[in-house]
């Protein structure tokens, strides 16, 4: 098994306390403070998890099981955040800025989750199923992706103004993730930015040199909207530009090599995954 430890301390931490019978609150609570003192995470990669995924992805455990990844995180930042709180060190007041209003935090703190993201190996559906609210997706730096639909009675364009600095924010479970493009990652351009259910990537607003037409007929909260790649051009073919592309194409065949892209909106339309994703497959728990 390739390993590649970012934070000694955390790993330290789960290997004394593995047999511990401490509450689960408290647990919690000491995991989040050895991530916060070292700002940074632990990746590691099992047997037969291709390069792509190893030279893409930070701050996930992925593994190989049967015809499927499987994705494990824990959706917290590495970074500062208005989100951590005004008593943590990694607190900052900034958060993003925009044309519009202003933006102003929600009430709630980032909390370490327990998720699991598994995606089919080499999916060539294109059944288009609806995507679910809650995470379907995970970002190249461990964070869990949500669709453009907001908590239940509200709507992202009001939720938008609660992005912290990163454009991203917690729920009310202190689940962070992100909806739109993130700058941490992705800024106008052909980075992967995550990987869905489905199996299928997730990049920038571009696709190489090509900036217009890469998503088509998309409506913010559009229960059939999409985020796939639809110029005929691109649509079979991951950027050649991403680092990972060439491992890929050798473990691809064309049909699995559909993917998202960034909505070429400003702002809030700026979204990952839409209402519908390109096919079936996978689950997020």
């Amino acid at each position: 098994m390739f390993k590649q430890t970012l934070s000694l301390a955390f790993v330290l931490f789960f290997t004394m306390n593995c047999k511990d019978t401490k509450k689960e609150t408290d647990v919690t609570s000491l995991a989040l403070l050895a991530l916060l003192n070292s700002s940074s995470c632990t990746t590691t990669f099992g047997a037969g998890v291709p390069e792509w995924i190893q030279t893409s992805f930070t701050c996930v455990t992925v593994s190989v099981s049967g015809s499927n990844y499987v994705f494990k995180f824990n959706s917290v930042p590495t970074y500062k955040s208005i989100y951590w709180g005004s008593s943590n060190a990694n607190y900052e007041s900034t958060m993003y800025v925009n044309s519009g209003q202003s933006n102003s935090a929600n009430p709630n703190l980032i909390k370490s989750q327990n998720y699991t993201l598994t995606v089919p190996i080499n999916n060539q559906n294109t059944v288009a199923t609806t995507s679910g609210f809650g995470m379907i997706g995970v970002s190249t730096n461990g964070i869990a992706i949500y669709n453009d639909q907001a908590a239940p009675g509200d709507s992202l364009s009001t939720e938008y103004y609660t992005f912290d600095s990163a454009q991203g924010h917690p729920t009310n479970t202190g689940a962070y993730h992100y909806h739109v493009e993130p700058p941490k990652i992705s800024n106008n351009d052909s980075k992967l930015v995550g990987i869905a259910k489905d199996g299928y990537l997730i990049f920038g607003k571009k696709h190489d040199a090509i900036t217009a037409g890469l998503t088509t007929g998309f409506t913010l909260g559009g229960a059939n909207s999409s985020t796939k790649c639809t110029d005929a051009g691109s649509s079979t073919s991951v950027p050649t530009t991403w680092v990972g592309a060439a491992n890929y194409n050798t473990l691809k065949t064309g049909g699995s090599a559909r993917h998202y892209h960034v909505n070429n909106g400003t702002e809030v339309n700026g979204i990952l995954l839409s209402g519908r994703l390109i096919g079936a497959g996978g689950s997020a728990n």
